[in-house]
């Protein structure tokens, strides 16, 4: 059995046990777990069908003809037929329907609160962020594209940023290209370099964020004679194919031409070539070819050029 598959059992065992789901009443009110939320979705919903209620909740209709029945019978919801079809029903909540589902969801309310009172705001931000994650990625239409829309974007960067950015190339140029521990220290020293002789008003670097977590980062430094280099462009695997790298490729050279470089130009290998597909596609042309050993690799140390000039 995968460990992931036993992890998740283990978080389903403590989440139902957690939140008291098994218990016959939820919230001590009159109805299930299962019975509560089909009231909720009413109340969300309203005027709905019962068919658009079994297709959203992936309920047998069976079954949930039964606990509209109850329902009914109960004075918490009402039917009335459709104006354009009177076979067809629409179901919304009475008074007291409304009065019961405001109740379960201030008890529901109040057991959040009481979950996030006992931690600090720190942790009720990292408990939210994960289960905004979790809830992404086990969605029915799931894809990478539902997490790049929660991407924020920004520029410059905040305290701890250059620590977790060395982070990300170490480990991501380790697993994928297969660089030794050398290359994380190359990449500390270009970094203290950038910081050393950062020009506010020229150097630049954009920074994509997923749940306060750095997962792309792109930067242009300025250089003499006019000319601009692309540095530390990198997404993490999760994200990529989703338009992420795209948007900082594109805002990075936006800010090359309103800057009027007359060149910009990027050094990388021909192990990364999907990076070169990319820079290939945006205009870049190959200028330079050096063979080295290096980072426990032979490697070709290519440099590509991008001009500016109308």
């Amino acid at each position: 059995m995968r460990r992931e598959t036993e992890q998740i059992r283990s978080f389903n065992r403590f989440y139902t046990n957690h939140l008291g789901l098994l218990n016959e009443h939820i919230l001590n009110g009159p109805y299930s777990l299962a019975e509560a939320r089909i009231l909720y979705e009413i109340g969300l919903r309203q005027p709905v069908t019962a068919q658009k209620l079994a297709a959203l909740l992936d309920l047998d209709k069976g079954y949930l003809s039964k606990i509209i029945k109850m329902f009914v019978n109960d004075g918490v919801i009402e039917r009335t037929s459709s104006e354009k079809d009177s076979r067809v029903y629409q179901i919304s909540l009475t008074s007291q329907g409304s009065n019961v589902l405001s109740e379960l969801q201030g008890k529901s309310g109040e057991q959040i609160e009481g979950f996030l009172n006992r931690l600090s705001k720190d942790e009720a931000d990292m408990l939210v962020s994960s289960m905004r994650t979790v809830e992404s990625l086990l969605s029915t239409d799931y894809n990478n594209q539902v997490l790049s829309r929660q991407v924020v974007y920004q520029e410059g960067l905040r305290p701890g940023d250059i620590g977790y950015l060395i982070y990300l190339h170490g480990v991501l140029y380790a697993r994928e290209s297969g660089y030794s521990q050398e290359f994380e220290g190359y990449v500390v020293k270009t970094f203290y370099e950038f910081l050393e002789h950062y020009d506010i008003g020229k150097d630049k670097i954009w920074l994509a964020s997923y749940n306060q977590q750095i997962i792309g980062c792109i930067a242009i430094l300025s250089k003499p004679n006019n000319e601009a280099q692309l540095r530390w462009f990198l997404v993490h695997p999760v994200f990529r194919g989703t338009g992420v790298g795209k948007h900082l490729l594109t805002t990075a050279l936006e800010h090359c031409r309103e800057q009027q470089f007359r060149n910009v130009y990027l050094l990388t290998t021909d192990v990364q070539q999907k990076a070169i597909a990319m820079y290939k596609k945006a205009g870049f042309q190959p200028t330079a070819s050096i063979e080295m050993e290096q980072w426990g690799k032979t490697l070709h140390e290519e440099r590509y050029d991008l001009s500016l000039i109308n």
